[in-house]
């Protein structure tokens, strides 16, 4: 543990963070919200990171179809919460 890089410790600490958020937002929006909403997040930052090519990955330009796959996730997202 001590001859790791310290920014690889924080996995540890965001993991811990994360359970505690879900733990407190499930009790308020459900489970089926708030795993749609951590899958939204996670495509919207998986599009940024390949549009950029951040982390040495190989640049994914953004386009149309990413886009209307977002906006129908978002859109569903919508209808889950709304009462």
């Amino acid at each position: 543990m001590f001859s790791v890089p310290k920014w690889q410790l924080t996995g540890g600490i965001l993991g811990a963070f994360y359970v505690f958020v879900m733990v407190l937002i499930v009790l308020k929006v459900g489970v089926a919200n708030s795993l749609a909403a951590v899958i939204a997040g996670q495509l919207v930052m998986s599009s940024i990171i390949d549009h950029f090519g951040l982390f040495g990955g190989q640049r994914i330009p953004f386009d149309m179809t990413r886009l209307a796959a977002i906006a129908c996730l978002f859109l569903a997202l919508w209808l889950f919460f709304r009462k």
